[in-house]
């Protein structure tokens, strides 16, 4: 099967994209696994925690979390929180070309180039991403046309693949509830929930994506 491997930039990305795809690809038996570049050490500490402690604690947190969504391989390089802007997009698409050819991906799955929500890291993952795809399919996460109060920042692509994670039910709201030191981020993470109703979308930008192709149902198929 196919080995699908999704980069995002902080921990927590994964509950609300990606992780849906992750956990249902290894729940049916595909090699399914994670790479976050950072560990979020300049992200909220919920008063859990000194901030000069943070990333190992938020590290330990994503473990976790998961654990709970049955991803079972996990790489994390701890780059700097807030700063892989600063970092060379061809160091960074180095780093993660390597990570993708020692797991063997052929599928990566990452932010568009709006970084769903403009963050600077998001869109980072996105640059070294793309450059890193070479061959492979790449998908970008995207958010459907009208969706109510879209993330500021996004500028959504085209949705040309709808998946439909149902059957994983409330799944990734659990893994969040790992992340401790994020739940300001609940009210959040409840609303995406919400409006998501048991979807993730999903641009395929590699092989392109042609005006009049049927709409996919499958990242792997």
């Amino acid at each position: 099967m196919t080995t699908l491997l999704a980069v995002t930039a902080h921990p927590d990305d994964e509950c609300f994209l990606f992780g849906g795809a992750l956990a249902l690809h290894a729940r049916r038996g595909g090699r399914a696994g994670l790479l976050c570049l950072t560990d979020g050490q300049v992200g909220r500490a919920g008063g859990l925690v000194l901030q000069e402690e943070l990333g190992p604690f938020r590290h330990e947190e994503l473990k976790r979390a998961v654990d709970v969504l049955g991803i079972p391989h996990l790489f994390t390089p701890g780059l700097s929180d807030g700063e892989l802007q600063e970092m060379g997009d061809g160091e960074g698409a180095a780093l993660v070309a390597e990570v993708a050819a020692d797991f063997g991906a052929d599928l990566l799955l990452t932010f568009g180039p709006d970084g769903a929500s403009g963050h600077a890291d998001h869109k980072a993952c996105w640059r070294w991403t793309r450059a890193a795809a070479s061959e492979r399919r790449l998908y970008a996460a995207t958010f459907p046309p009208g969706m109510k109060d879209m993330p500021r920042g996004a500028e959504p692509l085209p949705v040309t693949t709808l998946l439909d994670i149902s059957e994983l039910g409330d799944l990734k709201s659990r893994a969040f509830a790992e992340h401790r030191t994020q739940q300001d981020h609940l009210e959040r993470h409840q609303w995406f929930m919400e409006q998501a109703q048991g979807r993730e979308w999903y641009h395929r930008v590699q092989p392109v994506w042609n005006n009049g192709d049927p709409l996919e149902t499958s990242l792997t198929d």
